[in-house]
This record gives structure tokens, C-alpha cells and sequence, in this order.
């Protein structure tokens, strides 16, 4: 019993010790893009990591990802992923403008017995929204696909596997409240706690392994 809480006390301290180091890239990287033109590419190239230490999971459980060589890694995915990010990060942020623009206009018009009507739509519109933005950064990661694409492929896992969209978008959620309710842990973890949950969430549903990718296709 010793034994398995000690493991399982190391495997948390090598997990939180490698989020922050991908937490400082994250940072690092957005800053060297001068943030606007960094932070999509920073965001695909910690998703990518993730990606790989997810792989790294199923072929060496018994093996923890080194450190070595972290900052390499995101730094080449950083720059492979640079443009394909930025329109990807770009769509993401016309779709969510929209809506909120929408969100505005229907809060400030009379629109009578329309008004809740609407409102309780794109109320519906921003969580399925939120949900495929969760979705969509590890999606990337793993198909070489134009932004149009990997956006319609996070739209169909959503309809096609709500269970498996919900667990992801829940686990985010979840996350978020902590930092609501403990804004310390922002500065630590940062963005990549969520995408980790996210990408374990993806991985450990079976969708991305090897084989069964074309599900996500149907």
C-alpha cells in the first residue's frame, strides 16, 4: 500500500513538474510570436508534445517522457505549426466574435418573445463552441488538415461522440473553476493542464490510436 502511494505520489510530481515546464515554453514562445502572431502556434505546439507523450504512454507506461530535450520539441513544433496555427487560431477567433457580437445585439434589441428564444440559441451555440475549441487543438495535432477541416472534424466527434466531447469539455470546465476559485495555480499550469485533459480524454477514448482514426470520418 506504501509502495502504491509513493508511485502514484512520483508520477504526480513528474506530472506537475512537466506541465510547468510546458506551461514556461507556452509562455515563452507566445512572447517570441510578440503574442499575437505566438500564441496559436505556441498553443498547436504544446498539443503536439502532448500528443507525442500520450504515444509515449502506450508504448513505455513504465517510462515517464525525459525532460530533455522538451524545449527542442516545442520550439520545432512552434515553428512547423506557425502558419497552419495562426489560421487555424484565426477562424477560432472570427467564430467566437460572432457569436458574442450576436450575444450583444440580441441583449440590446426589444425583440419581444424572440429575445429568450435567441438568447437560450446562442447560449446553446457558445457551449458547443467552447466544446469544439477543447476538441479542435488536439485534433490538430494529429491531422495534417487546413482549418476548415479539422473544424468540421471537431464538429462531427462532438455529434458522433457526445460522451466522449462532454468528458473533455467537463474536464476543462472543471479546471477552470480551480483557477477561478484558486487563481494561483494560473501562473503554474497555465494552458496546458486543460489541453493535457483534453488530449488524455481524446487518447484514452480510443479515437486517435492507431487504426481508428477513420471514425472520426463517419
Amino acid at each position: 500500500m506504501r509502495a502504491t502511494f509513493l508511485d502514484w505520489y512520483q508520477r504526480l510530481g513528474r506530472l506537475g513538474l512537466r506541465l510547468l515546464c510546458l506551461h514556461l515554453l507556452w509562455l515563452a514562445w507566445t512572447l517570441r510570436g510578440g503574442v499575437v502572431l505566438g500564441a496559436f502556434p505556441a498553443t498547436a505546439a504544446l498539443h503536439a508534445v502532448l500528443r507525442e507523450d500520450a504515444r509515449h504512454a502506450i508504448a513505455r507506461p513504465d517510462e515517464p517522457p525525459a525532460l530533455a530535450g522538451l524545449r527542442a520539441a516545442f520550439g520545432a513544433n512552434w515553428k512547423r505549426e506557425f502558419a497552419p496555427a495562426n489560421r487555424l487560431g484565426l477562424l477560432l477567433a472570427l467564430c467566437w466574435a460572432v457569436l458574442i457580437l450576436d450575444r450583444r445585439v440580441v441583449e440590446h434589441l426589444d425583440l419581444g418573445g424572440l429575445g429568450p428564444v435567441l438568447a437560450g440559441g446562442l447560449t446553446v451555440a457558445g457551449v458547443l463552441l467552447g466544446v469544439v475549441t477543447v476538441l479542435v487543438w488536439p485534433l490538430q495535432a494529429h491531422f495534417d488538415e487546413g482549418a476548415g477541416a479539422l473544424l468540421r472534424r471537431a464538429l462531427v466527434l462532438t455529434a458522433a461522440r457526445p460522451l466522449t466531447a462532454i468528458l473533455a469539455g467537463a474536464g476543462v470546465g472543471v479546471l477552470l473553476c480551480a483557477y477561478y476559485l484558486l487563481p494561483g495555480l494560473v501562473p503554474v499550469f497555465g494552458l496546458a493542464a486543460p489541453a493535457a485533459v483534453a488530449t488524455a480524454v481524446l487518447w484514452r477514448s480510443g479515437l486517435l490510436a492507431p487504426g481508428r482514426v477513420a471514425v472520426l470520418d463517419h
